[in-house]
């Protein structure tokens, strides 16, 4: 079944309406009507059925009532994944296939070696954007919490936000004993947030290295091969949700 987001929460036969893009999605794409039923999610801890009882202006408006109700957890660990901005539309793919994969937030960091200039209205519409790209990756993918994405910031303030993950995973192309698979394995603990650090194209210099371990970063390295930047974070998500997550389980 299709799922679409709304904001706050519902309860049973409370009405809700659907505008924009998501209302011409349900009557001009899909073709649906009154009576057929569709997923809504508040794209944080509740998910609902929900029945179509009108639709107006030419599929500009969607009427639907909510007729189920359930409250749905995510399993845990939450991943966020900290983004060296790459050039050109390399971070669109980056949060579109993440997303896909279940990473919770992203934060797009402003490196030493970050050659795109972001700044004034650009990181507002920039941000608006990028947010619009994860939500249709997340209704593709039937996936019933939305992620979020955080407006850029700089390295130093990374650091600071970095200091509340009890585990961060830098990806370090100069790493030669810390390997990605063998340290994953060595855990024993339960860990429910996990930070993942991935540099632009030029990688992270040796000074933003040292920062990083000051506060706990574990550089790790994913063997022979070096990936792209656009790669990189989707091969970590990608271990990190088989291992811990719920990639490959059912339900």
């Amino acid at each position: 079944m299709h799922i679409f987001f709304v904001q706050g929460s519902a309860n049973l036969n409370d009405m809700i309406e659907i505008i924009g893009e998501d209302a011409h999605h349900i009557a001009n794409v899909l073709r649906m009507g009154k009576g057929d039923n569709l997923r809504i999610s508040n794209g944080k801890d509740e998910v609902y059925e929900a029945q179509i009882v009108e639709v107006g202006f030419g599929g500009r408006i969607i009427k639907v009532k909510i007729i189920e109700k359930n409250n749905f957890e995510i399993k845990s660990p939450r991943i966020t994944l900290f983004q060296g901005i790459p050039k050109g539309q390399k971070f669109d793919f980056i949060l579109q296939k993440n997303t896909e994969l279940g990473v919770s937030e992203f934060v797009p960091v402003i490196t030493e070696r970050t050659v795109v200039e972001i700044g004034g209205d650009k990181i507002k519409d920039r941000t608006k954007r990028w947010n619009k790209i994860t939500k249709e990756a997340a209704k593709q993918c039937r996936r019933l919490d939305l992620p979020k994405v955080h407006k850029p910031i700089e390295f130093d303030e990374c650091i600071k936000t970095l200091k509340k993950y009890p585990l961060i995973l830098m990806l370090w192309e100069e790493e030669r004993r810390t390997f990605l698979k063998p340290f994953l394995s060595s855990i024993s603990k339960k860990i429910e947030e996990i930070a993942v650090f991935i540099g632009p194209e030029g990688g992270f210099s040796e000074e933003e290295i040292i920062k990083a371990k000051e506060i706990g970063a574990i550089t790790v390295s994913l063997g022979r091969r070096i990936l792209r930047t656009e790669t990189a974070g989707f091969a970590v998500s990608t271990v990190l949700m088989y291992e811990f997550g719920d990639f490959g389980e059912g339900g």
